[in-house]
């Protein structure tokens, strides 16, 4: 596919002289840990653009960006550094653990910006006509929560609409618990103007097309610094893997145009000076040759010299050598490729899409392009339900005899998928158990201490393994010292 060059200028919108003013709010995070991986609330940025062009002012209220001038003059020097690729901590306060957490071992924490700054900034903002609210993990829910019980005391009276994934997920919980005035399932784009209509009787109703390209992009220029900048380049995705709900949060598959894409990259490239770009579809290498290969080129030929990273899992088996070297050509620095398991029958039990056969395959195109090995990573699960420690141990060593890093992804059940279901089934937990003791973080302390301790054992065997790869070492092959060597991590495990 040809590209042409882009003749700059802003995005367009269809500005009205402004009736109405919304608030639009990201939350803290209440977790164990937690870390920016150029995350950004991509659902309430497409509505705030969406809302622009049907005449509304949108104010935002992100508690998550790190690169907020007044966030960083706030919290001092310590944030103000980053890591490589613009990733980052999050500011933290310790906080009191709620009940059902109170026998974890760790500190509980509000990640994001202080209470002090975020009560300050909403005091010198102008009284919004409606608040939408977006939550994200289930067992996120108290920092949503609190959000909604803070705006509440700052403008009583203004109408507040939840959103998000855990609102998506679990609507019921979120209207009980959370309390906001109205719960929004599923795209908010698609029903939006409806909710507000309760509340603003001269809200437009607007046919939304469900075409991707026909929709106005996210508005990143809300931000007053932007320095990294999460894609989606398509919604939803085809795949049903038993432990994913994104066939629950978006319904049905598209994408959009390669064009459209590259266009947003360049834009933001030129006029921002993003250098760092994350993609963050469900299944970004879906039809590669019309989808992903002609955005690779397109970037390419208009020389957009940035930084792409992949943290979702790619679809191993599509990595040919022709599209690892787009990616490599185009500049992807972090690549990270779902793997999940090594064992045949959970494979096929979970839908899963990577045997380790593909996963050899793309480690060695990837390669021969130009990547290194030790810079490749793949997701490997651990800790569902009924699986056994060999399982889990045999797919780290998988991962690990290519010379690849591993990445644990510990279990988490999330409502309404065949995982959550099989971890009742099981009894690994009861059907009215809290939301927050689905937390990856403390899911396995709940099976019992033997399963705690296995999983942190999984946690140091892991270290040692990648630690292993960034010395060029191979702990999995036949020599002598690789046998020593196992044999001594086994022992340490406990595993014999």
């Amino acid at each position: 596919m040809n590209f042409q060059p882009l003749k700059f200028s802003k995005f367009s919108f269809d500005f009205h002289t402004y009736k109405h003013r919304i608030l639009l709010v990201n939350p803290w995070i209440y977790d164990f840990a937690a870390y920016d991986f150029w995350i950004k609330p991509l659902g309430l940025l497409y509505l705030a653009s969406l809302l622009r062009q049907y005449g509304f002012e949108v104010i935002l209220l992100d508690c998550l960006d790190r690169f907020d001038p007044e966030y960083l003059a706030f919290v001092g020097p310590r944030y103000q550094r980053q890591k490589r690729f613009h990733t980052g901590k999050f500011y933290r306060e310790v906080i009191p653990k709620p009940f059902p957490l109170r026998h974890i071992p760790r500190q509980y924490g509000r990640y994001g910006w202080p209470v002090e700054l975020v009560q300050r900034k909403l005091r010198q903002m102008p009284q919004p006509d409606a608040i939408l609210v977006t939550s994200v993990m289930t067992y996120w829910y108290p920092a949503a929560r609190d959000m909604v019980q803070l705006l509440r005391s700052i403008f009583p009276g203004v109408p507040i609409i939840l959103g998000g994934i855990y609102a998506t997920l679990c609507p019921e919980h979120a209207e009980r618990v959370v309390q906001p005035d109205v719960v929004v399932s599923g795209e908010g784009e698609v029903s939006i103007f409806q909710v507000l209509r309760q509340f603003i009787p001269d809200v437009p109703l607007p046919k939304i097309a469900d075409g991707l390209d026909a929709r106005p992009n996210a508005a990143y220029d809300l931000y007053p610094q932007l320095v990294t900048m999460p894609v989606l380049t398509s919604r939803g995705c085809p795949y049903r893997c038993s432990f994913c709900a994104s066939f629950l949060v978006a319904k049905g598959y598209r994408r959009r145009s390669p064009e459209k894409v590259v266009d947003e990259i360049e834009y933001y490239y030129r006029h921002h000076g993003v250098r760092n770009f994350a993609f963050y579809d469900d299944a970004l290498l879906l039809r590669k040759h019309k989808h992903i290969i002609p955005i690779l080129e397109g970037i390419i030929s208009r020389k957009i010299r940035a930084n792409f990273h992949t943290p979702n899992g790619l679809h191993a088996r599509e990595i040919d050598v022709e599209l690892a070297d787009k990616m490599f050509r185009a500049g992807v620095k972090t690549i990270h490729l779902s793997f999940e398991t090594a064992n045949p029958q959970r494979l096929q039990d979970m839908n899963s899409k990577v045997t380790p056969d593909d996963l050899r395959m793309a480690t060695e195109n990837l390669e021969q392009v130009g990547f290194q090995r030790k810079r490749i990573e793949a997701y490997v699960l651990v800790g569902l339900p009924g699986q056994l420690l060999e399982e889990m141990v045999e797919s780290m060593l998988a991962v690990h005899r290519l010379g690849i890093k591993i990445r644990l992804s510990e279990f988490s059940p999330i409502p309404g998928t065949r995982e959550w279901e099989r971890a009742l089934q099981l009894e690994e937990m009861p059907e009215d158990a809290d939301l927050l003791l689905t937390n990856n973080s403390v899911y396995a302390i709940n099976q019992g201490t033997e399963k705690f301790r296995l999983i942190e054992q999984l946690r140091f065997l892991s270290r040692i393994l990648n630690q292993a790869v960034d010395l060029g070492i191979n702990l999995a092959n036949d020599s002598a010292l690789a046998q020593s060597i196992n044999r001594g991590i086994n022992q340490l495990l406990k595993l014999k």
